[in-house]
C-alpha cells in the first residue's frame, strides 16, 4: 500500500505526506524472499536521515563502515513521510521533512539478524529522522539535496533510542556520524 496526500496552500507551498506498508511472503519451496524482492529502509526516497538500505530489520544496526555486501532486508515494511515544500526564489525550492519507519522479518532468521515482527512492540522499533532540503526545479528536471539527521535510532538500548538531546551541529564528530546528505533527481514521493 502506497498512499499519498498533497495539500496545496495559496502561496504555492505544499504539504506532502506518504504512508507505505508492505508485506511479502515466500512461496513454493522457498523459506526466504529473494534478495531483490525484500523491503529496505533508508536512503534518498525513504528514511533520509539514514544511509541507503541501512535501517533494520527491526533493531539490527547495519554498520556502514563495513565494506562488504551488508544490506539486510525484511519481509514487512512500514514507513511514514511528511514534507512541507516551499518556494524560495523562482526555480529554487526548499523543504522541511520528517521520516519514520523500519523493516521487519516475518519469522526468525537463522542468521540471528533480527527477530520476527510483533505488533505489540513495532512502535518501539521505528527509526525517525528529520531534515531540510533544497531543490533546483527547472520544470522538466528536479535536482534535490536533502540534509537530515536521525532523531531516533532503534538499535540503541531501550531507553536511549531518542537522540534529539545529543544533537551538536558544532561538533565535527557528531556531524560525521549523524548528518546524511542525499542527492537525488525528482521528489522523494
Amino acid at each position: 500500500i502506497d498512499a499519498r496526500c498533497y495539500y496545496n496552500f495559496r502561496d504555492k507551498n505544499k504539504l506532502a505526506m506518504r504512508f507505505f506498508a508492505g508485506v511479502a511472503k515466500p512461496f513454493g519451496n522457498s523459506s526466504v524472499l529473494p534478495y531483490t524482492k525484500q523491503f529496505f529502509s533508508g536512503g534518498p526516497n525513504s528514511l533520509r536521515a539514514f544511509q541507503i538500505n541501512s535501517v533494520g530489520p527491526d533493531t539490527v544496526h547495519q554498520n556502514r563502515d563495513n565494506k562488504g555486501f551488508l544490506q539486510l532486508g525484511g519481509d514487512i515494511k512500514l514507513e511514514m513521510n511528511g514534507e512541507y515544500r516551499f518556494n524560495i526564489y523562482r526555480f529554487l525550492k526548499g523543504a522541511m521533512f520528517v521520516d519514520a519507519g523500519n523493516v521487519w522479518l516475518e519469522k526468525s532468521n537463522p542468521a540471528n539478524t533480527g527477530s520476527p515482527f510483533k505488533f505489540s512492540r513495532f512502535m518501539n522499533e521505528v527509526a525517525v529522522g528529520a531534515g531540510l532540503g533544497l531543490r533546483i526545479d527547472v520544470s522538466f528536471f528536479i535536482l534535490r539535496f536533502d540534509l537530515a539527521a536521525p532523531l531516533r535510532k532503534p538499535w540503541l538500548e531501550e531507553n536511549h533510542r531518542w537522540v534529539i538531546n545529543q544533537i551538536a551541529f558544532a561538533n565535527k564528530t557528531w556531524r560525521q556520524d549523524n548528518l546524511v546528505l542525499n542527492i537525488a533527481i525528482g521528489y522523494p514521493f
